[in-house]
Formats: C-alpha cells, sequence, structure tokens
C-alpha cells in the first residue's frame, strides 16, 4: 500500500518530453502559457519554446473583468511582451500577434518587439495598434514574413526599399497610406502575393488605389473611407476571385481580369456622387460566376442602352433574382 501512494506521487506530466508540454501550453493564451513558470523548475523555461506569442490586452482585462487602464496593469502587460521576446532564447518564432489600441505604449518599445520577432525569423505578423510604425521598421525587409496582417490606425508610410519576399497574405484594416507610392511599393515590394484584403482603410491622401499584380489570386475591398476623390485600377492576370463591397469612387479600371472565375459587387447607394459604375463590368464580363447586390444591379443597368457594356447583353444567359418588389409593394 505504501507503495502504491508513492507512485502516486510521481508528477508523470512533467516527466514528458518538451515538445508534448509546449503543445499543451499551445492551448493557453500567452499570459496562461507565462504563469506556468511558477509551477516548478521544470516548467519555468517551457513557455520560451512556444512557437506562437498572441497578446491582446482588450481580451484579457475584459477576461478579468478590469474596466480600466491603470499605469500598473499596462506595465505589466509590457513587461510580459518583453519577457517574452527580448529576454527569452527562443530562437524561432512563428507567429507574433499583438492587439492593444490605447497610447500608453511608446512607438520606441514597440519597434524594438517587431525588430525581436523579426530577427527570430517571424512568418505571420498580426498587430492591431494605435501606435504608428515608422518606416524603417524591418518589417518591410523581413524575408521570412509569409502573412502581415495590420489593423487599426496604421498610416504605412512604405520605404523605397520594401522586400517581402515571402509574403503570400496580406490584411489591411482600418488603415491609411501616406501616398500613392505607398501603395505601389507595398505591393511591387511582395512579389509572391496571393491574397489581398482592405476593410475599412482610409485612401483619403491617395487619388489612386492602384492594385496591379502578376501573381494575385483573391481580392477584397470592403468600405473604405474618404474614396470619393480616388480611382481603383485592378490589373491582375491571375485574379480568380474578386469581392467589391464599397460606395462609388471617383472611378474604375479594370485591366487584364482573364482568370477571373468569380466576382461578387456591392455597390452602396450614394447620392452625392455619380461615376460611371459600368467601368466595373467590363472588366469582369467574362467572369462564369457574377453576383450583385440590387444597387450594384441598379448601376450596372441604370444607363441602358448605350453604356451598358455589350458582353453583358450578348454573354448572360441566367438571371435570378430575389427579394423582389414592385412600385406597389412600397406604398404604405
Amino acid at each position: 500500500m505504501a507503495e502504491q501512494v508513492k507512485m502516486e506521487k510521481v508528477d508523470r506530466i512533467s516527466d514528458l518530453h518538451d515538445s508534448i508540454l509546449t503543445h499543451i501550453l499551445s492551448f493557453l493564451s500567452t499570459k496562461e502559457a507565462i504563469k506556468t513558470s511558477v509551477l516548478s523548475t521544470r516548467w519555468r523555461y517551457l513557455f520560451d519554446l512556444l512557437p506562437n506569442i498572441d497578446f491582446d490586452l482588450e481580451e484579457d482585462l475584459c477576461r478579468k473583468n478590469i474596466k480600466s487602464y491603470s499605469t500598473d496593469v499596462i506595465e505589466n502587460y509590457m513587461c510580459s511582451v518583453d519577457r517574452m521576446l527580448l529576454f527569452c532564447n527562443t530562437t524561432n518564432v512563428s507567429k507574433f500577434g499583438f492587439k492593444c489600441l490605447i497610447k500608453m505604449i511608446g512607438s520606441n518599445r514597440f519597434n524594438g518587439w517587431i525588430s525581436a520577432a523579426v530577427d527570430r525569423g517571424v512568418k505571420h505578423l498580426d498587430l492591431s495598434t494605435s501606435v504608428l510604425p515608422s518606416s524603417t521598421l524591418p518589417i518591410f525587409t523581413c524575408k521570412t514574413l509569409v502573412s502581415l496582417k495590420l489593423g487599426k490606425y496604421f498610416v504605412l508610410n512604405v520605404p523605397k526599399d520594401v522586400h517581402l519576399p515571402n509574403l503570400k497574405t496580406l490584411h489591411l484594416h482600418s488603415v491609411g497610406f501616406l501616398n500613392d507610392d505607398s501603395v505601389k511599393r507595398l505591393l511591387s515590394g511582395c512579389p509572391h502575393l496571393e491574397d489581398m484584403v482592405t476593410r475599412k482603410c482610409d485612401l483619403g491622401n491617395i487619388r489612386n488605389f492602384h492594385i496591379s499584380h502578376h501573381l494575385l489570386k483573391t481580392l477584397t475591398i470592403r468600405y473604405s473611407y474618404n474614396s470619393y476623390q480616388c480611382w481603383l485600377w485592378i490589373n491582375a492576370p491571375n485574379l480568380t476571385s474578386l469581392e467589391y463591397y464599397d460606395r462609388l469612387v471617383a472611378g474604375y479600371s479594370m485591366e487584364n481580369l482573364r482568370s477571373l472565375t468569380k466576382a461578387v459587387i456591392d455597390i452602396s447607394a450614394c447620392k452625392t456622387l455619380r461615376a460611371d459604375a459600368t467601368t466595373i463590368f467590363k472588366g469582369i464580363c467574362d467572369d462564369p460566376s457574377l453576383v450583385l447586390s440590387d444597387t450594384s444591379l441598379q448601376e450596372a443597368l441604370c444607363s441602358l442602352p448605350e453604356k451598358v457594356p455589350s458582353c453583358l447583353l450578348h454573354k448572360l444567359k441566367t438571371i435570378k433574382v430575389t427579394n423582389f418588389t414592385d412600385e406597389k409593394d412600397c406604398i404604405g
């Protein structure tokens, strides 16, 4: 019986291989994984081996039911990031995610985190913060980066030497561009880009939103801000999927969309601006799958018969109308 009791006290979990224990830790949040370092000397440095580092201040505070951003809370949070990125001996970081919209984090500290992640071969960056990045950040010359997701108030000042040779996914949420060159430089510096998404981006500083790329396969544009004076140019010979949910901009140019197999066009009604929306359909008229919202259909047909692209009239074989109402239905 004594031998059986003794065996029950053996810590079999701690005897597992590092790879198994780090796999277990991967199911915890990064901050929770760090806390396991106090369990024993065996666990003290295991969190250093985690390939994915993800910090979300708002989510952490919500989980703890903390409603105010005190200096102590923020400093403790930033020290946790410091410990993971600056003071650990982990050689590789697969993903670094950081979400914090308050302005108490200095740009120097933030830049140091990004530099450390890049130095350790980060492949996936997911950043959402009010800290304004500088154009000298190594984020724009990271050779290992595969996906880049930027959100919430970034203003992209892209340097001339931008080079992201392995980037395939680019998602921009609520970011702004310093000028037209920022867009051109960013896309030209990503030779293997395949997937691009812009959502609620501020186009107020640019006049030509020029998306030109020879390998781009999927493109989604959603709800841009301050785009009424902007021209949208799309030149993507390998593009297979285009989704466009937005108001009319100043003008459109659709070129070399010969590989397109799916297009979803949803143009919001806009009474203050009447751009020629039919130019959108000229570039996608050979698309075998075309989905139009009610307002998009109105824009496409509002200039019959002289302005509707002939390809829509001659190649269109099937029309499906849903949720149809006539004027009688609208009379209250």
